[in-house]
C-alpha cells in the first residue's frame, strides 16, 4: 500500500485557497437542509401517493393545487445526496493535495470526523424509537397502511432485543436486518462514503487510472440500471456511487488545471446561467418525483458541476442572503444530516399526541423544520465539533 497520496504523475498548478472554497459550504448546507425537508414531508405529512388517496384531486381548490406543487418541490432527497457525493469528492481532493497524508493518517482522520457524531446518532435514534414504542405504542401500528408506521414497527422488532450481530453491522453502516438501526434512513449513504474513503489512497496514487476505471464502471452501472440488473451493495458503489465521487475529484483537477473552465462560466450571461440552473433543478425534481433514478443520478451530478463552477467563478455574491444562510447550515451539515431523522420521529410523536391523529395532512412539517435544525446545531456543538477540537489538540 503506498504511503503517499500524491506523486509526480499528479500535476496541479495551484491549490484553491480556503477563501475561494468557503462559498461552497453553502451548497453543503443546501443539500443537507433539502434532505431534511424531504424527510420531514415523509414523516410528518406523508408522500404524494398517500395524500392523493386520502384527498382526491377532484376535491382540490386552486390553493390546494399550489400547496401540493410546493410540497413536491422537495421530492429530490436521494438526488441531493448524489449532489453531496460530488461535493465530497471535490473537497477530499482539495484536502489531500493541500496536506499529504499517508493511508493510515488519512483513515484516522476520517474515523475522527465520522464516528463521534455517528455513534451519538445511533444512541439518539435508538432512544427515540424506544421512547415511541414504550410510551406511544399507538404509533407502532400497521392498520392504517402507511409506510412510515409500518417501518417503525419493523425497526422496533429488529432493535429489541439488541444483538451483537446487529450492533456490529450498525457500526459498519449496514442494516442489522431490513431497516437501519433506530429507523434512521439516512445511514444508507454512509457506506458509499466510507468505501470511497477506503479507496482514496490507492485511487489518488494513480489518479488518471482511477478516472478511466471509474468512467468505465459507471457506464456499466447505467447499463445495468436500464436492464434492471442487481449488482448488490458493493456493486452499486463500484458501478454507480463511485462515479459521483470521481466526478467531484475530477472537477477539482479541472478547475485548477484548466482556467478556461471557470472563465467560460464568467462569460455566460448571468440571467441565462440562473435560468439554466433553475430549469435543471426543476427537471431533476420532476424526474425524481417519477422515480426515474437512471436519469436523476446523472442530472444531479450535472447540477452539482454547474453549481460548483458557478460559485467558484464568482457569479453569485458571497453576501447574498441565501448563500450566507446556507453557508451557516453547511458548517454543521454532517450533524444535521445524521440527527434530523430521529428528531423528526420525535416531532411526529409530539404531533400525534397533540392532534390525536396518526396521519395528518395539515403540513405541520414546516413548523418542525426550524426546531429540528436548531436541535441539530446544538448536537453539533457537543459531538462533532467537540470531537474534532479534542483530537486536534492531542
Amino acid at each position: 500500500m503506498p504511503t503517499r497520496l500524491l506523486t509526480k504523475e499528479t500535476v496541479v498548478p495551484r491549490l484553491l485557497s480556503y477563501q475561494e472554497l468557503d462559498i461552497l459550504h453553502a451548497l453543503r448546507g443546501f443539500c443537507a437542509f433539502y434532505v431534511v425537508v424531504f424527510h420531514a414531508k415523509f414523516l410528518l405529512w406523508s408522500g404524494g401517493t398517500e395524500y392523493l388517496r386520502v384527498l382526491p384531486r377532484a376535491t382540490w381548490s386552486p390553493l390546494q393545487y399550489g400547496a401540493f406543487v410546493a410540497d413536491m418541490l422537495s421530492s429530490a432527497g436521494y438526488e441531493m445526496v448524489i449532489f453531496f457525493f460530488v461535493l465530497s469528492g471535490f473537497f477530499i481532493r482539495y484536502a489531500q493535495l493541500k496536506k499529504h497524508r499517508s493511508a493510515l493518517r488519512f483513515y484516522l482522520n476520517r474515523v475522527v470526523r465520522i464516528y463521534p457524531p455517528y455513534l451519538a446518532s445511533l444512541l439518539l435514534g435508538g432512544a427515540v424509537l424506544t421512547y415511541a414504542a414504550l410510551y406511544h405504542p399507538t404509533l407502532l401500528t400497521i392498520s392504517i397502511g402507511r409506510e412510515f408506521n409500518t417501518g417503525l414497527v419493523a425497526a422496533w422488532h429488529e432493535m429489541h432485543p439488541l444483538t451483537l450481530r446487529g450492533i456490529g453491522r450498525a457500526l459498519v453502516f449496514l442494516k442489522p436486518n431490513e431497516h437501519f438501526f433506530g429507523y434512521n434512513g439516512v445511514y444508507w449513504s454512509l457506506l458509499p462514503e466510507a468505501l470511497f474513503y477506503l479507496a482514496v489512497p490507492l485511487a489518488f496514487w494513480r489518479v488518471s487510472y482511477y478516472y478511466a476505471l471509474s468512467a468505465a464502471c459507471y457506464a456499466f452501472g447505467i447499463g445495468a440500471g436500464l436492464l434492471h440488473i442487481d449488482t448488490g451493495f458493493l456493486g452499486e458503489f463500484v458501478f454507480l456511487f463511485n462515479g459521483y465521487f470521481a466526478l467531484g475529484v475530477g472537477l477539482y483537477d479541472l478547475v485548477t488545471t484548466r482556467p478556461q473552465w471557470l472563465e467560460s462560466f464568467r462569460w455566460i450571461n448571468g440571467f441565462v446561467l440562473a435560468i439554466g440552473i433553475a430549469l435543471l433543478m426543476l427537471l431533476l425534481i420532476g424526474t425524481a418525483a417519477m422515480h426515474l433514478r437512471v436519469l436523476t443520478g446523472p442530472l444531479a451530478s450535472v447540477l452539482a458541476v454547474a453549481s460548483v463552477s458557478t460559485l467558484l467563478a464568482g457569479r453569485v455574491n458571497r453576501k447574498n442572503l441565501l448563500i450566507r444562510a446556507f453557508h451557516e447550515v453547511g458548517i454543521f451539515s454532517f450533524s444535521l444530516y445524521l440527527y434530523h431523522f430521529p428528531l423528526l420521529i420525535l416531532s411526529y410523536v409530539g404531533m400525534v399526541a397533540l392532534t390525536g391523529n396518526l396521519v395528518n395532512y395539515a403540513r405541520y412539517y414546516w413548523l418542525a423544520l426550524p426546531l429540528v435544525t436548531a436541535a441539530c446545531f446544538a448536537l453539533y456543538y457537543v459531538t462533532e465539533r467537540l470531537a474534532v477540537r479534542f483530537f486536534r489538540g492531542t
